[in-house]
């Protein structure tokens, strides 16, 4: 069976890619005509996989836990968490009902604690905008099950590329790991955001495993205007599991027909 590739991908403004066009878009387009909402629809198809995955695990940047890990484990998602504000009403009424995949979410518990990685299963957990917004795109008849993943409230760079590579073994079980996030996430103006994501995009694309580990974790510092597209890196942090997952395999970006700024990154094949 041919190993998945990981990917992150950038989720958007809230609920907006299921939307009419609004002024509050602001100069990242991300309504429901909009290239990136065109863009994930034909994502599936564009993957060319071998055979529908097993299930998704997705890592959330709209999910964020204390101590350990948490892992969604509900056999049925039936409920969303429509974490989001100040939408019209039919913003709310967005629907995306996948299975759950309690021996996946089983799975993910036993590969981080291998790798002393404090985790839990979280049966409570709804899926939150992270999750369903490009899910719903992607996969719109919710016929592949998924588990979600929170981040770490840490934020450590250097965590969350561990929680990457004790992911990996997943890649050839027939799950598809995707990180979903933002890369930019801040008040940076043009130039500085297309200064960061050109940065970010070499890094990930033209650079061997060590060097591109090298500068993720010490983004901050290597990436130009890093705190004014990231000023907190929540929306950052899961491209570091993505990474991480993704051992050697070389990135790509896999949208170029859509504004660089809302860049989605493939690993591997």
């Amino acid at each position: 069976m041919a190993r998945l590739p990981v990917l992150f991908v950038t989720h958007g403004a809230g609920p907006m890619m299921f939307l009419e066009s609004s002024t509050r878009q602001g100069p990242n387009n991300f309504d429901k005509n909009s290239p990136a909402a065109k863009w994930f629809r034909q994502l599936y198809s564009q993957l060319s996989l071998d055979r529908p995955p097993k299930a998704i695990l997705l890592i959330s940047a709209h999910w964020e836990t204390k101590e350990a890990v948490h892992i969604s484990a509900q056999t049925q998602h039936s409920k969303l968490f429509y974490d989001y504000y100040n939408f019209p009403p039919e913003a709310y009424e967005i629907e995306f009902t996948p299975a759950g995949h309690l021996e996946l979410a089983e799975r993910v518990k036993s590969l981080l604690e291998q790798d002393s990685i404090p985790c839990k299963l979280d049966a409570e957990r709804n899926l939150d905008h992270g999750v369903f917004i490009p899910l719903k795109l992607i996969f719109p008849k919710a016929d592949i099950p998924v588990v979600s993943m929170s981040i770490l409230s840490s934020l450590s760079p250097a965590q969350h590329l561990l929680i990457g590579k004790a992911l990996a073994p997943l890649r050839n079980e027939n799950v598809l790991i995707i990180g979903s996030g933002s890369t930019i996430h801040g008040q940076g103006g043009p130039g500085q955001s297309n200064q960061f994501v050109d940065a970010l995009t070499r890094a990930l694309t033209e650079c061997d495993a060590h060097e591109r580990e090298n500068i993720l974790l010490n983004w901050e510092q290597m990436l130009p205007y890093a705190r004014a597209n990231h000023p907190r890196e929540e929306h950052l942090i899961p491209l570091h599991v993505v990474v991480g997952a993704a051992g050697t395999d070389r990135g790509q970006i896999c949208n170029p027909s859509v504004p660089k700024l809302q860049a989605a990154y493939q690993f591997g094949r």
